[in-house]
């Protein structure tokens, strides 16, 4: 980083600048320039305290400055980490995700995790207007940005009507596209429910985050252009990335 090219102490240079500020400029410099990238935690303030030949409190000083500025978040018990660029996900009955994405000029992935035969439970079955107990397939996705992860889906498609659409989500990372297997060349989104809640050890694990903090929980229903639903998708979305947006028409 730019700081460990400054002098053994800053306070030879500290002239009219606290010390604080020069360690601020060379944060700030590192990050913009790519030495830090988003999500990626800064050394510790015994680190920088070492490093820059100051105080910890100056450290203390110059995170909650770039805090203050947006350029880092901080995480209590695991550090401070460089802000990610957030993704504002737009609601809406058409609205995509990965055009949301493309329209930013970001970089978006899905990446099949894994595919289960599942028996709806209650609300599944009130979501899919099914019979309780009947078989779905769960299919789950991981979506990057910028290759980092961003949310977890779990996509429960109704059986027998969509038998081994896994392999064609698997294949072309696409729901859109494996739809257009079966038939479905048109839908559109008819409900959203929005939570919050905790993650599973497991998605903890593909999301890097810890499972102490509160993530969004989003259940999206989608209905094919006859009204029936072809899949209940329920996202666990990691809040420094994305960013849920609902807009009123006048």
């Amino acid at each position: 980083m730019t700081g460990q090219n400054q002098p053994s102490s800053l306070y030879a240079r500290r002239g009219a600048s606290s010390l604080w500020r020069i360690m601020v400029e060379a944060i700030r410099k590192d990050i913009i320039g790519g030495t830090y990238k988003p999500g990626e935690r800064l050394p510790t303030e015994t680190e920088l305290a070492a490093i820059f030949g100051v105080h910890r409190n100056t450290v203390r000083r110059a995170f909650a400055v770039l805090k203050e500025r947006d350029y880092v978040r901080i995480e209590q018990g695991r550090g401070t980490f460089v802000k990610e660029r957030v993704v504002h996900s737009r609601l809406g009955a058409r609205t995509r995700l990965s055009t949301t994405v493309r329209d930013m000029h970001r970089i978006s992935e899905r990446r099949f995790v894994g595919s289960a035969r599942v028996r709806v439970d209650r609300d599944l079955a009130r979501d899919l207007r099914v019979p309780l107990a009947q078989f779905a397939r769960r299919v789950d996705t991981l979506t990057l940005i910028d290759g980092i992860a961003a949310s977890i889906s779990s996509s429960y498609f109704p059986l027998p009507r969509f038998e081994g659409i896994e392999a064609l989500i698997e294949q072309t990372g696409s729901l859109t596209e494996s739809w257009n297997h079966f038939g479905i060349v048109d839908y559109h989104r008819f409900e959203t429910r929005i939570s919050a809640g905790l993650l599973s050890h497991t998605d903890s694990l593909l999301l890097a985050l810890s499972r102490r903090q509160p993530v969004i929980l989003m259940t999206n229903i989608n209905v094919a252009v006859d009204g029936v639903p072809i899949v209940v998708t329920r996202g666990r979305m990691a809040p420094q990335h994305m960013e849920v947006v609902i807009r009123f028409s006048e």
